[in-house]
């Protein structure tokens, strides 16, 4: 019998692999306009293509699963995605990149949709939790190594390699699945395809996540477009939960969300979601505009705090293991750390140096990886085996749209924080305020030199407004990392209301 945890490392190596693809290819955006000769608007869709893929397939991998079996889907999607990042590297047009994104999300769902799945199956449920820990290392880690790993590549070799690097990555993922992954005896293939339910998921998920993606672009509601994806996505959506309650054999169960601690559980992993990708998002934004690092530069800020996340996560994998200590105290305590940090991300100023903001994303870091495996288990305890897959899915799918509602959110808020700064602040600059504010010897700054205007005269009237931009941005961040703290408070009562879990199913 293979060990459980040459398991767990196995799942753990595949998902951590396909969440790096979410965020690694946001640092490569200039160079893959470059290469093909493309805006930023068209550019956009090879991330774009590559999440609503992947958030289209991860509630329906349960049933995939089940319908092809487990080791056959498993290994088939690992070596999809593997064959789609050659694809990637090595695309002649823009068309061809943006496919072969597409094909990397829909094998990728299915892998982080199902590897909880394996976990559950192959672990006693006394030590379901290390497994669960494990996995979770791979789980935070993934996105968060993205920009730095990125940015490595890019700087040093070319951006074919942000692909290129899964072929060892996936080859040593198919040795390790063909040797370890087999079948599981709690799936059974169904009758029929409900093709009227996955149709309607993937329009209404589909559709959302488009929304959610191209909103800002959009100018959200002034746009046709924006009002045909909510109109589309709502009435899919309705008349999929409508669909699945009558369906004989349903693609998705919806009796799942009859259980209280998985409908408490899919809420609060929306806003980990939310807080986790919204802060890898607008950190490292934070540190590339304003305190001018680069994109190598920023992810290596951020790296201490993904180490504290996966430190955390083994930490609280064990000792929910013990079951001495609810989990629903740890779950809260990460959220409250997390809202802290966000605390100390508002005192981010100008003049931060790189070197200080190491501990706010420490204790970020650390109050992440203390909520994923008890919130896991939280959700998912009280369920039969039999669900674990398509619910493994679905809790997924919802920290994945939490990440998208919160990108989404956050850069519209940004926008809108940022003029109603500016708008405050210019009307009070004055001539007088630049020397005051330390500016003098203009011509040795280095947004003198870059403005390139025709008199020291025109630049010495433009300065004291490109200061009040700069401080209304710097605000406009502080103001956010506020919201994202409160939005993520959210979760509180949530926890709250869901039963201690226990080891018996």
């Amino acid at each position: 019998m293979k060990s459980p945890y040459l398991i767990a490392l196995t799942v753990t190596l595949v998902s951590m692999m396909e969440l790096l693809d979410v965020t690694i290819v946001n640092v490569a955006i200039p160079s893959l306009m470059g290469t093909y000769g493309a805006s930023v608007d068209e550019i956009s869709w090879v991330s774009t293509g590559y999440v609503v893929a992947n958030v289209v397939i991860l509630p329906v991998s349960g049933w995939l699963s089940a319908w092809f079996g487990r080791r056959t889907y498993y290994l088939v999607s690992t070596a999809v995605f593997v064959l789609a990042s050659v694809g990637c590297a090595f695309s002649a047009e823009l068309w061809q990149l943006v496919a072969f994104r597409v094909l990397q999300g829909l094998a990728g769902g299915g892998l982080l949709g199902i590897s909880q799945a394996i976990i559950y199956d192959v672990f006693p449920k006394e030590k379901v939790s290390s497994g669960m820990a494990l996995y979770g290392v791979g789980v935070m880690m993934g996105p968060t190594l993205g920009p730095t790993v990125g940015g490595y590549l890019i700087d040093t070799l070319s951006w074919h390699w942000i692909f290129l690097i899964n072929l060892p990555i996936g080859a040593a993922a198919l040795l390790l699945c063909w040797l370890c992954i087999g079948d599981s005896a709690n799936e059974s293939k169904p009758s029929s395809v409900d093709y009227s339910g996955f149709c309607l998921l993937a329009l209404g998920v589909g559709s959302l996540q488009i929304l959610l993606e191209r909103g800002e672009h959009w100018d959200w509601m002034e746009s046709n477009w924006t009002v045909a994806c909510l109109l589309l996505s709502s009435f899919s959506l309705v008349g999929f939960f409508w669909w699945e309650r009558r369906a004989t054999n349903p693609i998705v169960n919806v009796a799942l969300f009859q259980n209280r601690e998985f409908l408490m559980g899919c809420i609060c992993a929306f806003c980990v979601g939310f807080g986790l990708y919204s802060t890898l998002f607008m950190v490292p934004l934070f540190l590339q505009t304003l305190l001018a690092q680069s994109a190598y530069q920023s992810g290596l800020v951020i790296f201490p705090g993904a180490v504290a996340s996966a430190i955390s996560t083994l930490v609280i994998g064990k000792l929910s293991q013990e079951n001495k200590i609810d989990e629903r105290v740890f779950v809260t305590l990460g959220i409250v750390m997390y809202c802290y940090a966000m605390f100390l991300h508002t005192q981010f100023t100008l003049d931060s140096n790189p070197d200080t903001l190491y501990w706010p994303l420490v204790i970020r870091g650390l109050g992440l990886g203390m909520i994923f495996v008890p919130l896991t288990n939280l959700a998912m305890r009280r369920l039969p085996l039999t669900l674990i897959s398509g619910a493994s899915g679905v809790l997924n799918l919802m920290r994945q749209l939490g990440g998208s509602v919160g990108i989404a959110i956050a850069a519209t808020l940004l926008t809108r924080f940022s003029w109603e700064r500016y708008r405050l602040l210019s009307e009070h600059v004055t001539e007088s305020s630049l020397v005051a504010s330390g500016w003098g010897g203009v011509e040795s700054n280095p947004l003198f030199l870059s403005l390139n205007l025709a008199s020291h005269q025109q630049a010495l009237a433009l300065m004291p407004y490109l200061q009040a931009r700069e401080q209304a941005q710097m605000l406009a961040f502080s103001m956010l990392f506020g919201t994202l703290g409160a939005v993520m408070a959210i979760g509180i009562p949530m926890v709250l209301m869901m039963r201690r879990s226990t080891l018996s199913r």
